[in-house]
């Protein structure tokens, strides 16, 4: 992990007076001496909130001078080697107060149009002469410096509430942490028997999150089950001021009294970060088919055939209105999956049993942007389709295109664990969905029936 505070200046002494500056404030800092022919070899520092340039990298040009375009260049530069795409959101602070400051902006943004990952979120200037002696580098005015940082950093309210968001993330890390480590008796703390001790203590917890006797099977995957729901409430629980709330009140915008609904393709998008899991591609995946709210790819080759033998279905039964009401075109366009949703207690406590999976329908809107045109059916509610199948929020299927992901409540299969080695997992329901899903399939399959004139 790199600090989340850089600085990158082509003078030594001012990178000392900087860094010495941020360390009187607490700020974890990370300098970078710039020399034009070493910054080729630079490589990316993850986790960059605050990256702090000089104005002129390369001496004998300023930013006021024809040689302006150089200068930029030079500043982005150094963006395109150190940020990292991953690593999200930014701020930078430009050590400069000339007329042209507009001009860079215009610059930065121009010549990283094609790489919105690595643009600042926000921009700003401050004058390096009023926290430091640039001749010396001696420390002038730290406190002022800190003032001033904060102040550019809460510029923009939405950007404040999430990093102090991030600030909860990292406390509530602490604090599971410690709290694990408490769990080591303290007698053996500082001596050789604290490494198997914690080693025993976070044996406990794989098996309480994968059953008896299975704790070496995946033991990041369990481990992750049982702390990640605490991690959760401390992150919520953070709030050592009482203000927490405050940051993210002023940072919501309300839409205007008659503003339009989100379009279909945001409300997929947003709904698909929520609810959905894609995993890990390649070796290292990380969803198997038998994971509880796995949405596997579906895995008989034969379609027709395979839906008539397992589910005693039709293509015509699926495309009548009595059933699910589709169009050729409908059933052209759209993937059957099948959803795993085996009880949660097999989940935590795996066992040799059969798993039950539940026969899907993953299906496109006609159009992108949600409309219907031609004889397409997908979209209107029917009885006897809301009566038998349940169907998840708006989502991006395959494709990319916004879609649902349909499951016939009536249509179940059971299989052993070893048969589904083969299976491939296109993604994973996150719990919320996935205890939906299992309380209409409880409902569906209980339902009392009567007889009545």
């Amino acid at each position: 992990l790199s600090s989340r505070f850089v600085v990158v200046d082509d003078k030594p002494e001012h990178l000392k007076g900087i860094k010495e500056s941020l360390d009187a404030l607490r700020y974890d800092c990370h300098t970078r001496l710039y020399e034009e022919e070493s910054v080729g070899g630079w490589s990316a520092l993850p986790g960059i909130r605050m990256l702090f340039i000089d104005k002129n990298l390369r001496a004998g040009v300023t930013m006021g001078s024809s040689g302006a375009q150089n200068a930029f260049a030079a500043i982005v530069d150094v963006i395109e080697k150190l940020i990292s795409p991953e690593s999200g959101p930014y701020g930078l602070i430009l050590w400069a107060e000339q007329p042209d400051y507009e001009a860079f902006k215009e610059f930065l943004y121009s010549r990283l149009s094609d790489k919105p990952d690595i643009l600042p979120v926000f921009c700003e200037q401050l004058t390096k002469g009023e926290y430091i002696n640039t001749i010396t580098g001696e420390i002038i005015d730290p406190e002022k410096f800190k003032l001033d940082i904060l102040e550019k950093m809460s510029g923009s309210r939405q950007m404040s509430a999430l990093f102090s968001w991030e600030a909860d993330v990292v406390a509530a890390m602490d604090a599971v942490l410690k709290s694990i480590v408490g769990l080591v008796p303290p007698a053996s703390r500082g001596s050789d028997t604290f490494g198997p001790e914690l080693g025993r203590v976070l044996h406990r917890i794989s098996e309480a999150g994968s059953g008896i006797g299975r704790a070496m099977e995946n033991p990041r995957e369990t481990i992750n089950q049982v702390l990640v729901p605490i991690l959760a409430d401390r992150i919520t629980e953070h709030d050592p001021e009482g203000v927490a709330g405050d940051a993210w009140r002023q940072a919501l915008v309300a839409p205007p009294p008659q503003h339009q609904p989100p379009s279909v393709a945001i409300q997929a998008s947003v709904n698909t970060a929520i609810h959905i899991s894609r995993g890990r591609p390649g070796q290292a995946a990380s969803l198997k088919a038998t994971d509880l709210g796995a949405v596997v790819q579906y895995p008989f080759p034969e379609l027709e055939a395979s839906l008539r033998e397992h589910f005693g279905l039709s293509k015509e039964l699926i495309l009548s209105d009595r059933f699910f009401g589709m169009t050729a075109e409908d059933w052209g366009r759209s993937r059957f999956r099948l959803v795993q949703i085996g009880a949660p207690c097999d989940h935590a406590q795996p066992k040799d049993a059969p798993l039950l999976y539940l026969l899907g329908l993953e299906w496109p809107f006609t159009n992108p942007d949600g409309s219907k045109n031609g004889q397409a059916k997908l979209h209107k509610a029917k009885s006897a389709k809301t009566e038998q199948a349940w169907s998840s929020p708006i989502i991006t299927v395959e494709g990319g295109n916004p879609g649902k992901l349909s499951v016939f409540l009536s249509c179940s299969l059971s299989r052993a664990r070893p048969e589904e080695d083969t299976w491939i997992a296109a993604y994973r329901l996150r719990e919320e969905l996935v205890s939906q899903l299992t309380h209409r399939y409880a409902r569906h399959i209980s339902r009392p029936g009567i007889v009545e004139l």
